[in-house]
């Protein structure tokens, strides 16, 4: 049919092309996004049509990677090309991130990717990512001194940093650090006033020494699978969230500390005069504490139970039932006043629990023990053994009762 005579549904209006369209976008506009692209596909838009020739050199983002088929020789000539070409325009996003690619990185290879990561700060880059995928291996970082009055984001993976890297008091608008698989062996402290935002997972910290956290405007904090020594938290009087879990790979555990009777951790937890973790902690308003067997960081930090003026919700795992004795439990519940909900993980590591029972507090006037605003308690676990009921007779003595079982179904 003639494209005039299309019968009773009338004219069709002619379609614009893909082309056409993304052509009627303000350049501001595809600059941001081609931010989101790869650094060789923003590249190659510029074959499209004059107006898109320098737009890649604009992009708000830069996303370089190194994949396992890329020569070095190179991905080095490409990205200095790269980065010499499109000068020290304003960036939001920065992405440098390799994969085994890593493993043959030579002296020189290092050093450029340091200059890379430096140019990102030129360019007053706001997120700055570096990330090696790498198993066991941590590329140095050779950066000094972090200086930038825009970055606000900061993400390391597998990366070596020097001893005074995380002194961050030079980047007075970074809002969220975030660090896994990293080494921080040399970081004697980690200062920021502006940080609100800290995750710290798989990381290493010093044998000799304990890190320092000094990060008064801290919200959020994550702690998790981290070796060695513990690091001190200082006073975090913004404090939200916090999840802690220290594991056995760290130098505050013991093969015989769980009995009580271990000469040499004894030793230290009535020798150490100072709180690690719980004195930064209790300003939080959710937290979860969580360690594995043979740790006694909890064990030695009770001692010096500071008061949770401002929590509300507290997760306990099955450690503080099976390594410690249950007046662990009961210093923090008496430490609490104003404990809101209480939940007890009484099953296995990495075990989806089968069983979960409710309950609550019901005050009465000779019990002041533990908090009167108390109003949930949950309980998960996979059996009711003998520790499950050892916490639950605990539980009564506080006036917590009327526990309803829930058969957890798959799925749930």
């Amino acid at each position: 049919m003639p494209p005039g005579r299309r019968g009773k549904r009338g004219k069709k209006a002619p379609m614009e092309s893909a082309g056409s369209s993304i052509d009627a976008l303000p350049d501001g506009v595809l600059q941001h996004i081609l931010g989101f692209l790869p650094a060789w596909d923003a590249v190659r838009t510029s074959v499209l049509a004059r107006r898109w020739r320098d737009l890649w050199m604009f992009a708000t983002g830069l996303r370089i990677i190194g994949n396992d088929d890329d020569d070095r020789e190179a991905l080095r000539e490409s990205v200095d090309h790269l980065l010499l070409t499109r000068g020290i325009a304003p960036l939001e996003t920065c992405e440098l991130r390799f994969d085994s690619i890593a493993n043959e990185f030579s002296g020189g290879d290092v050093i450029r990717v340091n200059l890379w990561f430096r140019h990102a700060i030129r360019c007053q880059v706001r997120v700055l990512r570096l990330v090696f995928t790498q198993p066991g291996q941590h590329f140095d970082l050779q950066v000094l001194h972090l200086i930038s009055r825009h970055l606000m984001e900061l993400e390391l993976v597998s990366v070596e940093v020097k001893e005074s890297f995380l002194n961050l008091l030079g980047c007075p608008a970074l809002e969220q650090l975030a660090a896994e698989d990293c080494d921080l062996s040399l970081v004697k402290r980690i200062l920021s006033v502006s940080l609100k935002r800290l995750s710290i997972t798989s990381c290493i910290f010093s044998e000799s020494f304990r890190t320092r956290i000094h990060t008064p405007s801290l919200v959020s904090l994550l702690l998790d699978d981290n070796w060695c020594n513990s690091p001190v938290l200082e006073s975090m009087q913004s404090f939200v969230d916090a999840s802690i879990r220290v594991v056995n790979e760290s130098v505050d555990s013991c093969e015989h500390c769980d009995s009580g009777n271990c000469n040499s951790c004894n030793g230290i937890i009535h020798g150490n005069s100072n709180c690690i973790l719980l004195e930064g902690l209790s300003k939080a308003k959710n937290l979860a504490l969580i360690a594995d067997s043979k740790t006694f960081i909890f064990r030695m930090d009770l001692k010096r139970c500071p008061t949770f003026s401002k929590l509300k919700t507290l997760l306990l795992s099955d450690y503080w039932c099976v390594a410690l004795d249950l007046d662990a439990i009961t210093c923090i519940l008496k430490n609490s006043p104003f404990l809101e909900k209480l939940t007890l993980e009484l099953c296995f590591k990495g075990s989806d629990h089968k069983m979960e029972m409710k309950g609550s507090y019901i005050p009465e006037q000779e019990t002041t023990a533990i908090s009167e605003h108390l109003k949930i308690i949950v309980v998960k676990c996979d059996v009711v053994d003998e520790k499950v009921y050892k916490v639950l007779k605990l539980l009564s003595t506080f006036n917590i009762r009327e526990l309803q079982v829930r058969r957890k179904t798959l799925g749930a």
